[in-house]
């Protein structure tokens, strides 16, 4: 628990915070662990998250944050560009006079102009890149290596914290899985698979089907395999229904339709071919992935989060539809273009495929495959070969299981963030309005 100075109370109950993030991944596995440390630590303590653009972003971020049980203030990506460039406040918006920006997601260079329009100090959290060297006051850098890379590049020593993986304080919390099983109305007996199909929206458009036709095929050969499919909290209802009964969609993959039944208060999507998946509801997200034996997943946040609950997993990245893949900054601009982007972005596809690069984040930070992966435009059958392979081989499950377990690092990342922000509520001021940072050149962490 962080410890606060009696003799600074009243300059921290004035103060406010001002987190900038953008995506799904980034609010559920950095900023929430924060927000809920913050208000442990300093309840009076103003917070704001300014959710900054995002191409991956489906929609419902503002009224995920708003229904967080730590009561936060929330900018839409508008909000915040019309506050940066025009000064225009969000409604009810009163500067502090004394605060501090955190970058926590997207472009780091709106967190800088941000910190430049208010002249509060700029503390920015990364996983990989290091940008506006000159605005910032520290980086609080989320694994050894990238620390040692940082400093290998001649980032002075006082400007670098280590501060640890916020995931692991997302996601690490004690679930019983057997309540778990009973409270999604799962047999106790039989192995579960959990389909994780991202929050995305295009994810959830195209990769719902081809998972939903892995599920059909192994259930075939096993009827007794229960199936789980997360919903995520930025995934409305009504996406997950345009996944499952638009035929666009599972064209493009070969992937299954169907229909979503509700049993109760949970809902099941059945298929032609004779699959019944239970759907497992936002608020249960972590505790439906803890009673899996195995999860099926694309890259991204969800990766990394089973790795911290030991879940045992197998990754696909399907690029039958590079098209409809946004992109960020410039790449993205032209790959909406209506001739040239689509051609563009298959393109990098054939390319990034040909790389055959590490997509797991588990992967990513082991070196080496550690759990297995699937890139490109593949058939179902060739995925659920991939699982069933994993479902069959308990033993390694059960090594993969172990090695994930130390993989992500120790709790305690909120606590490091949380304690800077309440130490640079009084400390130097980033530069005023007007002082427009200037390009830097991107550095890319290990």
């Amino acid at each position: 628990m962080v410890q606060i100075d009696q003799t600074r109370v009243s300059d921290i109950m004035q103060s406010e915070i001002l987190i900038v993030s953008n995506g799904p991944g980034e609010l559920a596995s950095w900023v929430h662990p924060v927000v809920r440390q913050l208000r442990l630590a300093a309840p009076a303590l103003r917070v704001t998250v300014a959710l900054v653009p995002c191409p991956y972003a489906s929609g419902e971020e503002p009224d995920s944050l708003r229904a967080w049980p730590e009561p936060v203030a929330v900018w839409t990506a508008r909000e915040t560009i019309k506050y940066i460039a025009l000064n225009q406040r969000p409604a009810g918006f009163q500067p502090a006079g004394r605060g501090v920006v955190v970058f926590m997601g997207g472009d780091q260079v709106f967190a800088a102009l941000l910190a430049a329009r208010t002249g509060y100090p700029l503390l920015v959290y990364t996983d990989r890149q290091a940008r506006w060297k000159h605005m910032v006051r520290r980086y609080l850098v989320s694994d050894r290596n990238q620390f040692l890379h940082l400093r290998n590049k001649r980032y002075p020593a006082e400007q670098l914290r280590l501060a640890g993986n916020l995931m692991v304080d997302a996601v690490r919390t004690q679930f019983d899985p057997i309540q778990a099983r009973r409270a999604l109305g799962l047999r106790p007996d039989g192995l579960v698979l959990g389909l994780l199909p991202g929050s995305k929206p295009f994810k959830v458009r195209y990769v719902t089907p081809l998972f939903l036709r892995v599920a059909e095929l192994l259930q075939q050969e096993n009827p007794r395999l229960q199936v789980i499919l997360h919903r995520s909290p930025f995934t409305p209802r009504e996406q997950l229904v345009e996944a499952v009964e638009n035929p666009a969609y599972r064209v493009a993959t070969g992937g299954a339709g169907g229909r979503l039944e509700r049993e109760g208060t949970l809902d099941w999507i059945v298929t032609p071919g004779g699959a019944r998946v239970l759907v497992v509801p936002p608020d249960m997200h972590y505790e439906g992935m803890s009673v899996a034996d195995l999860a099926l997943a694309v890259p991204g946040t969800n990766t990394a989060e089973l790795a911290i609950l030991g879940v045992p997993m197998a990754v696909a990245l399907p690029l039958h539809r590079p098209e409809e893949i946004p992109l960020d900054g410039l790449v993205g601009r032209i790959g909406d273009l209506p001739a040239l982007g689509p051609w563009l972005k298959r393109t990098l596809a054939r390319r990034f495929e040909a790389k055959a690069p590490l997509t797991a984040l588990p992967n990513q930070r082991a070196g080496f495959a550690l759990v297995p992966e699937l890139i490109g435009a593949f058939p179902p059958d060739q995925l659920a070969v991939m699982v069933r392979d994993l479902l069959e081989d308990p033993v390694r499950r059960r090594d993969i299981k172990l090695q994930l377990h130390t993989l992500m690092g120790a709790p305690g990342a909120a606590q490091a963030v949380v304690e800077e922000i309440l130490t640079c509520i009084n400390c130097v001021p980033s530069p005023r309005p007007g002082e427009v940072p200037e390009a830097e050149g991107e550095i890319e962490a290990p």
